[in-house]
């Protein structure tokens, strides 16, 4: 698992460890990634907030949007995660 942010690595690194990330943090600055996947708030405020869920195959097996309850959005990302590791994708 890796996140991605238009945040700069210093501050990743900050914010990972007052958290205590259990994965990476990576920067996008150039913002590639996010044009890569698309990745845009309504209206043009800024970034947004996706989850895409990958098989070991480079699948995308789900893709969760979700500005505003990030603890649903979270819920169902770890269970698509979970699913997959127990063959259920």
């Amino acid at each position: 698992m890796v996140g991605i942010s238009t945040d700069g690595s210093d501050a990743l690194t900050d914010f990972a460890q007052s958290i205590g990330l259990p994965y990476y943090l990576a920067s996008d600055r150039s913002g590639e990634v996010r044009r890569l996947y698309d990745v845009r708030r309504r209206f043009g405020l800024g970034t947004s907030r996706f989850t895409y869920v990958v098989d070991a195959a480079g699948v995308i097996r789900r893709v969760y949007h979700n500005e505003f309850v990030m603890k649903s959005h979270a819920r169902s990302a770890l269970e698509a995660l979970e699913a997959l590791r127990n063959g259920r994708a």
